[in-house]
């Protein structure tokens, strides 16, 4: 009876270093991803900047979150970039929702934004977008 207790809980503490392990891998994942997305979407932009001598909206002093179709400018900000991405990626957790990934327009004329995403791993910064219709606090934010 001992010995299959002795195993049991054996069993029982691999099974949750292998769990851990996994959701930890997971997250790991996920933000991966968030800065590829970034990336992607910095090239998009900077592209349109290069063709059309203005930031996509062609406004200065104005947020939208990107995936947010239904209010903001995310539907035509996702359409001034159609010709410069192959598919549109969004954040894998928080898509149309607060939270997703921000733009920001600081300078128009001279190209100057800022792309924002949360990753789910503390980054250790902390840029405040509460301006941005229902706000929010980003970790991890690419300045142009």
């Amino acid at each position: 009876m001992i010995e299959l207790l002795v195993v049991i809980a054996i069993i029982a503490i691999i099974a949750g270093v292998v769990i851990t392990f996994t959701y930890s891998a997971t997250v790991r994942g996920r933000d991966i991803r968030r800065k590829q997305n970034v990336d992607q979407i910095v090239k998009a932009i900077n592209l349109y900047f290069s063709e059309n001598g203005h930031l996509p909206q062609n406004q200065t002093g104005w947020c939208t979150y990107i995936s947010n179709t239904t209010s903001g400018y995310g539907a035509a900000f996702q359409t001034d970039l159609e010709p410069y991405m192959r598919t549109f990626q969004f954040d894998p957790t928080k898509h149309g929702q607060v939270g997703d990934y921000l733009f920001s327009s600081t300078d128009n004329v001279n190209g100057h934004y800022t792309l924002c995403a949360n990753m789910e791993q503390n980054t250790g910064d902390s840029y405040d977008y509460s301006s941005c219709v229902g706000g929010t606090v980003y970790n991890y934010c690419v300045t142009q």
